[in-house]
C-alpha cells in the first residue's frame, strides 16, 4: 500500500501509528531500530526477528469486562506478539491498557498452534516523556506490560545513519520534524503570552491562531476545521456521542463577554456541560447566548493562563476535566 493511502485523513496518534507501521514494513533499518528499542524495554526479556514479521494498525480487541476496542499497533514476530497503545495527549479510557491483554493472549495462542512454538505476549504504552509517571500508574500490577516514550523513539530514529530506501529516508526525516513539533510548545511563550490578550484584530492574530492550534489535540474530539470569524477564532470539540454534548475553545474580543473582561482579548471555553472541577477557569456569561448553537444551555469560562503555562503538559493538566466529562463525570 502506498504511503498516501495509508495516512490519508489521519492525525496525531493515528497518523504516527500508521507511519511506524509503514516504515517498519518498508525500511529494514527502521524495523531493526524500533524492534531493538522494544526489546531493550521488554518486561519478559529480549527478543528478535529472524523469519516472521507482520504489523497491523487499529487491531480490533475484546475484553470480558470492558467494551471492545482497538489496539493502535499489533506486531507479530517469530515467538512474540507485541501490542502498542499509542498516546499523545488523549486521556486513558476506562480499562486502558488492561483490556488489551485478553486479545494479545488469544493472538499468541493462535500463533503457537500454527508455528508449534511458545509465543509470548507483550504490551507497551507509548507516550510522551511528560506522561510517563501517569502511564506507570496505569500499568501498575499488570504482567507483561512496559512503557516506552516518544522521546525514546525520536532518539532511535535520529541515530539511524543510513536508510537504503530513499522514500523511507525522506519520510523518517519528516516524521522526526513532525514529532518535534507535536511535543514542543509555542516558541518563546513566556515572552509572547502577554501579547495574546492585548488585542483581538478581525479574525484573530497569527499568535492567537498558533496557540489554539497547539491546544487542539488537548480537547476531546476537536473538529478538524478552524472555526473563525471577525470576533472569534478557535475549534469545536465534542464528548461522548451518546451525551450529545459539545463545546468550543478559542479567542474572542472583550466585547463578546457580557461582564467586564480583564483584557482586550480572552481565551475562553464554552460548552453545554459543566466539568466538576476547573482550576484557573473563571465563569463568565457570553453576550451571544447562541454562541455554540445551544441557547439556554451554554456554560462559558475565561482561561486565566499566564506565561508559566509554557508546556503542553501544563495545558493538558488544566484542560483534563473536559475529558473527564466524556466519561459521564459531569455536574
Amino acid at each position: 500500500m502506498d504511503i498516501f493511502t495509508k495516512i490519508e485523513g489521519l492525525s496525531r496518534e493515528n497518523l504516527s501509528s500508521a507511519l511506524i507501521s509503514y516504515l517498519m514494513f518498508n525500511s529494514r533499518e527502521v524495523r531493526e531500530a524500533i524492534l531493538s528499542l522494544l526489546s531493550d524495554h521488554s518486561p519478559i526479556g529480549p527478543f528478535g526477528c529472524t523469519s516472521h514479521f507482520a504489523c497491523r494498525t487499529e487491531y480490533p480487541t475484546f475484553h470480558s469486562q470492558y467494551k471492545d476496542g482497538r489496539l493502535d499497533i499489533l506486531i507479530q514476530l517469530d515467538d512474540v506478539v507485541i501490542g502498542i497503545e499509542n498516546k499523545f495527549f488523549a486521556s486513558f479510557q476506562d480499562g486502558q491498557p488492561l483490556k488489551y491483554g485478553e486479545t494479545l493472549k488469544t493472538v499468541a495462542s493462535s500463533l503457537k498452534s500454527i508455528n508449534n512454538i511458545e509465543v509470548r505476549a507483550i504490551l507497551f504504552v507509548l507516550c510522551p516523556e511528560s506522561r510517563e509517571i501517569e502511564a506507570r500508574e496505569r500499568i501498575k500490577g499488570l504482567e507483561g506490560v512496559s512503557i516506552i516514550t516518544w522521546q525514546d523513539v525520536l532518539e532511535k530514529l535520529k541515530k539511524i545513519t543510513d536508510i537504503s530506501n530513499l522514500g523511507a529516508k525522506f519520510i523518517v526525516n519528516e516524521f522526526i520534524e513532525y514529532l518535534n513539533r507535536q511535543f514542543s510548545f509555542v516558541h518563546d511563550f513566556e515572552r509572547k503570552a502577554v501579547h495574546l490578550k492585548k488585542a483581538f484584530p478581525d479574525y484573530g492574530s497569527p499568535l492567537q491562531g498558533e496557540l489554539v492550534r497547539k491546544l487542539w489535540p488537548l480537547f476531546p474530539s476537536a473538529g478538524r476545521r478552524l472555526s473563525n470569524g471577525k470576533t472569534w477564532q478557535g475549534y469545536y470539540f465534542f464528548t461522548d456521542p451518546e451525551m450529545k454534548e459539545k463545546g468550543w475553545f478559542g479567542f474572542v474580543p472583550a466585547e463578546e463577554i457580557e461582564s467586564k473582561a480583564a483584557h482586550q482579548a480572552e481565551l475562553i471555553v464554552a460548552s453545554t456541560y459543566k466539568p466538576l472541577s476547573l482550576d484557573d477557569f473563571e465563569p463568565v456569561k457570553l453576550k451571544n447566548e447562541n454562541f455554540i448553537g445551544a441557547p439556554d444551555n451554554t456554560n462559558a469560562w475565561v482561561v486565566k493562563f499566564d506565561n508559566s503555562w509554557d508546556t503542553m503538559e501544563k495545558w493538558r493538566e488544566k484542560i483534563l476535566p473536559f475529558w473527564s466529562a466524556v466519561k459521564k463525570d459531569v455536574a
